[in-house]
Parts: structure tokens; C-alpha cells; sequence
């Protein structure tokens, strides 16, 4: 049998619901009551609109502009529409009045995903916060930035100062100091990262693509005894390939790499990045080097993040390729695979005698980059005898290339 029904609790709560329904209705009737009142004049009231605008270049005689500029690199392509950007931010400025131009700020080959490289995009931030700029001008939300995050935060610095500093996306038609645009730049700013991932992912598939047919090009950028002609191949730099075989020669004659360094900081050689000095470490990174020997293992690291763009090393994460005889070698492959033994080894002692220096000969250094790309820096001590001298071996070199080139023909 069903529990007997409290009746006195119930008809007690009831009781009380009613109560809270009456109370909203009267509500309800006081605010029509007030709102007829304010319609029919009863209650008198007025609107006292601000003197100041909340930002500063809303109404100020002469508006503090400041514009931002940025590609995501460096190369050709890139040029012409960073150039368009700075020229036309230099033309909309200088065509307003009512525009003072403070500076246009430029990051060119910089990635948007994060702050930390682009170091105009830093300064123009730490001058808006000492109160130098009231308005920035930018292209679109990507040239801003391509990180969601970085983009909501600083925008928001920006809209915190006092007074605070609007933000203008030409292209988007969207102007921070209107409040109903934040959820749109949240939304933009979110796609402008997500393409940014899409364009990493799609870039990775390509370069891991050419890496697979052997046919993507390595940087040898730090790479002692190379440079790349200006057709892209890789060619042997004389003068640097003779302290590779020197290092090689050391090494497996019995010095140590520690003793290899020493001896080609004393005898004032710099190394593969122009310092004074040698570290046991470079020695060995050259050691191990397959390109070398005329090999090239890719994928050795890889970008584990997108937005901070870090290498890290490929520890069995990632397929590698290994291709042989990929160009030319500097060190003979029997030479190479003894250097790795000895390294594996790792029993070496140190030498009872000095290492013999280099040989004197032409040390001369190619331009690896930049528009002197291609050219030889020579010693101004030189002779007359010794430059011709040089001469004869540069063209004595080009007449065995053009030879080869015919011949693959």
C-alpha cells in the first residue's frame, strides 16, 4: 500500500509558489508603470554624453599612426607583396591629414606563429605601451599574426592601455575599438592559425616527399667544404675541403678530436660559423658528417611544433632516407667508414707529438650567399705571380665542369 502524503508540507510549498508567481507579476507591473511614465513625461530625466572619446585617435587633431608589415619569408616571391605592403601604408598615411606617422614596422621572412623572432612586431608593441602610437595599421589578421593566442593577448595589452591603442585590419574591414568585433577576431584569428597549420603540414609532405625521391635539396649553409653553384648543385669549395681532409687525415692517423680543435684554433683558422676558436664537438659533427663522403642521410631532425618552429632530433620518430654517391665527395669512402670505427671505439689517447700544421696553399674562401654569391674573397698580400697563378686554377677548374656538364648531356 502506498506512504500516506504529508498534506500539511505540501499545501505549505504550494502555498509558497504562489507567492513567488505574484511577486514576479507585480514586478512585471511596476516596470510597465515607469516605463509609461518616462513616455508621458511624468518622470523627467537627461543624457550626459562624454567629452573624450575612449580612444585617443578618435578624436585627437593629429592622429599617432603606426603600421605593421610582414611576410613569413624571405624569398623572391615574398618581396614584391612586402615592398606593396610598406608602400602602401607609407601612401594611406601620408595622404590623411589628420595621420602622423610614427613608424612602419616590418618583419620580412618571419614566421607569424610566434612572437619571439619578429622583433619589429616587439618594438612596436613596447612603444605603444610608453604611449608613442594611438592607431596601428595592418594588412590582414595573418600579417598580424598566425597564433591565436599571441593575437587575443596582445590586442588585449593594447585595448588595457590608457588610454588604449586600436588595432585596424585593412583587408578583414575590422576595427578593434569597436566592442561587437571581438568574437569575429576570435573566430579570424583561430582560421588564421588553423590555415598556418595546414600550410606546416602540406610544406612537411612536400619536403618528405623530395626527400623520398632523393631530390630535396639540403642546406649546407654551415656546412665546411660545400656551397650549392647558382643553379642549386652542390659543389666542392677547394680551400675548406682542404681542413676537412686535414680533420680526416688527424683523426685517423690517431690525434683526437680534442687535439684536432686545438690545432686549428692555434694555427688561426675559423670554423664552419667564422669563430676564432674550435670546439672538440664541431670536430666531431664532422666526423660523423655522410656528406662527406658523397652521402646524404634526410630527415635527421624535424619541426615538432608548428607555432615555436623547433628542430629536434629524430630519435627512431620519423622514416629517414639514406642515398649514396648524392655528390661529390671530399673524403674517399674507405676513409670515412675507419673515421666511424674510430669514433665508435671511442679508445683514443693523446698524441706524444704535435699535430703538423696545414699546408700553405691558396686558403681561399667562396661566397656561399647573398648577391656576391659565387665570387672568391683573395688575400690582398698577394702577388702578382700568385693571382695569376690562381687564376689558371679557377678556369682549369670551370673547363672540368663545363667538360662534365657536356658529357651528362
Amino acid at each position: 500500500m502506498a506512504k500516506k502524503l504529508d498534506a500539511e508540507r505540501i499545501e505549505q510549498a504550494r502555498q509558497k509558489g504562489e507567492k513567488t508567481n505574484s511577486r514576479r507579476e507585480e514586478q512585471k507591473r511596476e516596470i510597465q508603470n515607469t516605463i509609461a511614465k518616462n513616455r508621458s513625461g511624468q518622470r523627467k530625466g537627461r543624457v550626459i554624453m562624454p567629452e573624450k572619446k575612449i580612444y585617443a585617435y578618435q578624436d585627437a587633431p593629429k592622429v599617432r599612426v603606426a603600421a605593421y608589415c610582414r611576410v613569413s619569408t624571405a624569398e623572391e616571391a615574398q618581396v614584391g607583396s612586402f615592398e606593396m605592403q610598406v608602400q602602401h601604408f607609407q601612401s594611406v598615411i601620408d595622404n590623411n591629414p589628420n595621420y602622423e606617422l610614427v613608424k612602419i614596422y616590418t618583419d620580412e621572412g618571419i614566421s607569424g606563429t610566434s612572437v619571439g623572432k619578429r622583433k619589429g612586431f616587439q618594438e612596436m608593441i613596447e612603444d605603444a605601451c610608453a604611449g608613442k602610437i594611438d592607431l596601428i595599421l595592418t594588412k590582414s589578421i595573418s600579417r598580424f599574426g598566425r597564433n591565436i593566442v599571441d593575437i587575443l593577448t596582445t590586442l588585449r595589452t593594447l585595448s588595457d592601455l590608457n588610454p588604449p591603442v586600436a588595432v585596424n585590419f585593412e583587408s578583414e574591414g575590422i576595427n578593434t575599438s569597436d566592442g561587437k568585433n571581438k568574437l569575429v577576431l576570435s573566430i579570424l584569428s583561430a582560421l588564421a592559425e588553423l590555415e598556418s597549420q595546414q600550410k606546416s603540414i602540406a610544406i612537411k609532405e612536400g619536403i618528405r616527399y623530395r626527400m623520398q625521391e632523393g631530390l630535396y635539396k639540403f642546406s649546407v649553409k654551415n656546412t665546411i667544404g660545400y656551397y650549392r653553384d647558382y643553379s642549386g648543385r652542390v659543389k666542392i669549395e677547394p680551400a675548406e675541403a682542404e681542413i676537412v681532409r686535414y680533420i680526416f687525415d688527424s683523426f685517423t692517423e690517431g690525434a683526437s678530436p680534442r687535439e684536432i680543435a686545438d690545432s686549428l684554433t692555434e694555427q688561426g683558422i675559423r670554423s664552419p660559423k667564422g669563430m676564432d676558436y674550435w670546439r672538440q664537438a664541431t670536430i666531431r659533427n664532422i666526423l660523423r658528417n655522410e656528406k662527406y663522403c658523397g652521402d646524404v642521410l634526410y630527415q635527421k631532425s624535424y619541426s615538432k611544433d608548428y607555432l615555436t618552429h623547433k628542430s629536434v632530433k629524430n630519435r627512431d620518430v620519423l622514416p629517414q632516407w639514406y642515398w649514396e654517391n648524392d655528390h661529390p665527395a671530399i673524403i674517399k669512402r674507405e676513409q670515412w667508414n675507419r673515421a666511424q670505427e674510430l669514433l665508435d671505439a671511442g679508445n683514443w689517447r693523446k698524441s706524444s707529438k704535435p699535430l703538423e700544421a696545414m699546408k700553405k696553399k691558396f686558403t681561399v674562401a667562396k661566397v656561399k650567399s647573398g648577391v656576391l654569391r659565387g665570387y672568391f674573397l683573395l688575400d690582398m698580400m698577394w702577388s702578382k705571380e700568385e693571382r695569376d697563378q690562381f687564376i689558371q686554377i679557377i678556369n682549369s677548374i670551370n673547363e672540368l665542369d663545363e667538360g662534365q656538364e657536356e658529357r651528362n648531356e
